[in-house]
């Protein structure tokens, strides 16, 4: 079996040879191969090379392409800052005012911002490995994560607070989920065998789980339904911090995927998730920085003996690996599916 089938095993709830692992490792890749953010967030050739680099490094069994969570949202006309060793971030809003959601730009994928890099990316990627290697390819935010990033988180939450101007929230929604779907149709045309969103802005952690019921699921849902039945590729959500309080409904969205962190009951959402959704993840970050190769080896020993012996798990960090993460530890994650996550 070789890293795609096993890969595929593992989101198809087939029982593979072993646990695959796929890390979120973009920041740690770009640090490595000697790549700046402010050149390699422009450039599909050296954000590619990077995480190929890697891969034949450390011998995962499939790459998670998406470096940042600003790519749309600077599209569409938000201000993003670039930093030498860090993502992109976005540090101004699109929209000052709620009533100006109908004058957002109709965003060219191939030609505004930066998409072109994850496209060319995700082409290179896929040229390389074919099926031989899974590709992940991350269609940027989930539609309230990126309304959240083009008008602001703060005076989003004081709306939904508030009950005001709810009309155009759904509208700036709308536009969001659009948008995020446009781009998740064309990764896939480029050869993803997966696409994934980042939707960190509607964790229970942010804004607790009633307005994740009335103003994410609905869309994160939709998407599931335009992106996996309308295109006709797996979809993942991941969700940062803890998930616990949406453990009830989130797997109602019907995603193939869900990317966790540490801080998600990792026995809670399993248990919810059994035999539907297949569950990638939960390290903690910070140990894969400053903590020890047995703590590592623990860690990822336990876990697999909680997920095994059945399938739809895939060992990787919580979130997105820092890019001063350990090499040493990023090697112990990987052989320890090895030693510990073979199947009978």
């Amino acid at each position: 079996m070789n890293c795609f089938e096993r890969c595929a095993a593992a989101v198809n709830w087939e029982k593979p040879d072993r646990v695959p692992v796929i890390p979120q490792n973009n920041d740690m890749a770009m640090q490595e191969a000697g790549y700046s953010f402010i050149e390699g967030s422009h450039n599909g050739e050296m954000l590619a090379d990077a995480l190929i680099k890697a891969q034949k490094k450390y011998n995962f069994d499939g790459i998670m392409l998406g470096p940042d969570a600003a790519i749309l949202a600077e599209a569409a006309g938000s201000e993003a800052v670039y930093r030498e060793t860090d993502p992109p971030a976005i540090i101004g809003h699109a929209l000052e005012n709620l009533d100006d959601v109908d004058k957002l730009k109709t965003v060219d994928i191939y030609k505004d911002g930066r998409m072109h890099a994850w496209i060319k990316a995700t082409k290179i990627l896929k040229k390389e490995y074919g099926n031989s290697l899974f590709i992940i390819s991350r269609a940027d935010q989930g539609a309230f994560s990126l309304a959240a990033l083009l008008y602001g988180m703060d005076k989003l939450s004081m709306e939904l607070a508030l009950n005001t101007n709810l009309e155009q929230v759904h509208k700036l929604l709308e536009y969001s989920l659009n948008l995020h779907v446009r781009f998740a149709t064309v990764l896939k045309e480029a050869g993803a065998d997966m696409v994934t969103c980042g939707d960190a802005y509607c964790g229970p952690s942010l804004i607790g789980p009633d307005y994740y019921k009335q103003y994410s699921f609905d869309y994160e849902k939709r998407a599931v339904e335009q992106i996996e039945k309308g295109i006709g590729i797996p979809y993942s959500i991941h969700i940062c911090g803890n998930t616990d309080a949406i453990h009830d409904i989130w797997p109602e969205t019907g995603a193939t995927l869900f990317e966790v962190d540490h801080l998600t009951d990792i026995k809670s959402l399993r248990k919810a998730t059994m035999g539907k959704t297949t569950i990638l993840g939960n390290l903690d970050t910070e140990m894969l920085c400053n903590g020890t190769s047995d703590e590592v080896d623990t860690a990822c020993r336990e876990l697999i003996d909680f997920m095994m012996p059945d399938s739809g798990f895939i060992l990787s960090s919580g979130c997105s690996m820092s890019g001063n993460s350990s090499p040493e530890l990023l090697h112990t994650l990987v052989e320890s599916a090895k030693k510990y996550g073979v199947y009978k």
